[in-house]
């Protein structure tokens, strides 16, 4: 499962979306909320303006056309979802858990991504075992030193490997691993598990 230089660029690019979960930390909910809204919405407008405009799809093809996929020609990047995913988790979630489902998906994901790329050998549908156990590892040792209880950060990890693996036809994993790993860790706490 060979990646090319645009597909190391999307991963670069997807860890260092971690600045939004930062942002969240040093800024609070009350100002990360709105501004992650006001860029998500100005997001989507640029990819309806990408997919139903030729000078837009000529502009976006002229500097990130090569990391864009195939699949992705006339419909919303990852990026857009990624976006998507980060404002639900910060507008969903309790902040100790929307940070970590942020995290989840700009550092586990891309982990499972760079080796499931490169050294995947044991393949599961598109993904690999060793991509999935990655965004697993990255995922638990993210939660252990976070605050909440290690079967918490377990269940987190676990889903969001999960959600990372399975190939959705309804949701993007950008969205999926956020929602679904800050779902169960929400549970989790509630519970008191």
């Amino acid at each position: 499962m060979p990646a090319g230089p645009g597909e190391l660029r999307r991963n670069l690019i997807h860890a260092g979306s971690s600045i939004i979960p930062l942002g969240y930390w040093l800024a609070g909910r009350e100002v990360t909320v709105p501004v992650l809204a006001v860029v998500t919405v100005i997001m989507i407008l640029a990819e309806i303006l990408r997919i139903m405009t030729g000078w837009g799809a000529d502009l976006y093809q002229r500097y990130f056309g090569s990391m864009t996929r195939l699949e992705e020609r006339k419909r919303p990047t990852g990026a857009t979802y990624l976006l998507i995913g980060n404002l639900l988790a910060a507008i969903l979630f309790p902040p100790t858990v929307a940070i970590l489902a942020m995290l989840f998906l700009t550092l586990g994901d891309s982990a499972a991504a760079f080796v499931g790329q490169r050294y995947g050998r044991t393949l599961i549908g598109h993904k690999s075992l060793e991509g999935t156990l990655t965004c697993f590892i990255v995922c638990l040792l993210i939660a252990l030193p976070a605050g909440v209880n290690g079967a918490t950060a377990l269940i987190g990890a676990t889903v969001a490997a999960l959600a990372e693996l399975i190939p959705w036809t309804f949701i993007n994993d950008n969205i999926a691993i956020p929602l679904f790993s800050g779902a169960a860790m929400t549970l989790m706490l509630a519970t008191g598990l």
